[in-house]
């Protein structure tokens, strides 16, 4: 097949799942609609096996993310980080004590090697889920575990979305009964502007004249290099995204990035294209059959990673003495994260607010919480999880 129809079909098939996800407003992700067209197309014969790998963007797709992790790096927001300290505790318990539960209890009820992977990809699916293709796709003795991940993380957000939307309105209910608490959130600015970084001044800032997209391209590059090498050093046990990621966050304070490098390189489109297709390919060896089998390893996995998540999230609702119904729905935000965070909290909030001043006051105190909270869980802790789990049973 010719690179230049192998690629007009993935795209294709990016672009109808990403219109499915927008006519239904997200009620079907894109990443289930992706599935299903892949999985169609493979077991009816319609798409060619060999369609993903003439498209050639497997290699490369590779090495792009690894760019796109430095850039997530970029969109950390510290200052916001500071002042939802109990959401980033929350948030690191209900993910720890989930993915811990689901190593330890899922490997004994399911094949232990779903239930190890599976705990990164409920801790967060999309980082990690690349972070563990990378790892796993060349191994041909890895191909129904690599299904079986890429399948789980698409699936997952049937299961979280739901059941935090259920927690959050529980939450708003309450908080909305509390008028003179809806006047004192309502009043608030739900503006964050930072002008400095974590190191005061940004001494690594380079001049004006420099701020071009290849030189922002060239200085993603090098950091990501540079995590590359220093992960090689500890011999793997510490992988280079999150070497990157942690890379990202800090140059990104020195002033040596730019917030927000992505969009500011004009690449935002395309990357996220390469991301997400680098992914189509897991589902080539997935055949009929072993798609029924990952049914109750799923199911497993999402009982077992919900559950720990409500229980840790009722323990730390006491401890922090934060609302049950929030902590809840801050941890579940592990199972779809960024932009479903906000999507998801756009339509709770728009369901419950009666009012324009109750419309304000759900948006100040739900959206920065939930916005860090996806961050925190999908993009760094899984990242965390999915390379403690490489290094230990990989």
């Amino acid at each position: 097949m010719q690179g230049i129809y192998a690629l007009t079909i993935i795209l294709a098939i990016y672009a109808v799942g990403d219109l499915v996800s927008r006519l239904t407003k997200s009620k079907v992700p894109a990443g289930i609609a992706w599935a299903f067209l892949i999985l169609a197309g493979l077991w009816t014969g319609i798409l060619p096996k060999e369609t993903f790998e003439a498209s050639q963007i497997s290699g490369f797709g590779m090495l792009v993310v690894a760019l796109m992790i430095t850039m997530l790096g970029t969109t950390i927001d510290t200052p916001e980080l500071k002042r939802q300290i109990k959401v980033i505790a929350v948030c690191l318990v209900t993910v720890v004590v989930s993915s811990a539960l689901i190593i330890l209890l899922d490997a004994l009820l399911i094949k232990k090697e779903y239930a190890y992977v599976g705990a990164p990809v409920y801790a967060g699916g999309g980082a990690v889920a690349l972070l563990l293709t990378a790892a796993l796709k060349h191994n041909p003795d890895m191909a129904a575990v690599v299904g079986f991940f890429t399948i789980l993380g698409t699936a997952q957000g049937l299961f979280g979305q739901p059941i935090c939307a259920f927690f959050l309105r529980r939450y708003a209910r309450s908080f909305l009964a509390d008028r003179k608490q809806v006047a004192q959130w309502a009043a608030l600015s739900d503006s964050t502007v930072q002008t400095k970084g974590l190191f005061g001044k940004r001494f690594m800032q380079l001049p004006g004249v420099m701020d071009t997209i290849p030189v922002n391209f060239l200085k993603i590059a090098l950091i990501s290099a540079l995590a590359t090498f220093l992960a090689s050093l500890t011999g793997g046990v510490i992988h280079a995204f999150v070497i990157s990621l942690i890379f990202g966050w800090f140059f990104t304070e020195t002033g040596f990035l730019k917030r927000d490098t992505m969009n500011n390189v004009a690449s935002a489109g395309i990357i996220t294209f390469l991301a997400a297709t680098v992914l189509f390919g897991n589902y080539v060896n997935v055949t009929p059959q072993m798609f029924l089998t990952y049914l109750i390893p799923i199911i497993v996995v999402m009982l077992t990673g919900i559950a720990a998540t409500v229980l840790a999230g009722f323990v730390m609702s006491k401890v922090l003495k934060m609302p049950f119904g929030l902590a809840v729905a801050l941890g579940l935000t592990c199972t779809f994260g960024f932009p479903m965070t906000m999507i998801l909290t756009n339509n709770v909030i728009d369901a419950m607010a009666k009012t324009d001043e109750e419309h304000k006051a759900l948006y100040n105190v739900l959206m920065p919480k939930m916005l860090v909270a996806g961050f925190v869980t999908v993009t760094i802790v899984s990242v965390f999880v999915g390379s403690f789990v490489l290094s230990v049973f990989f």
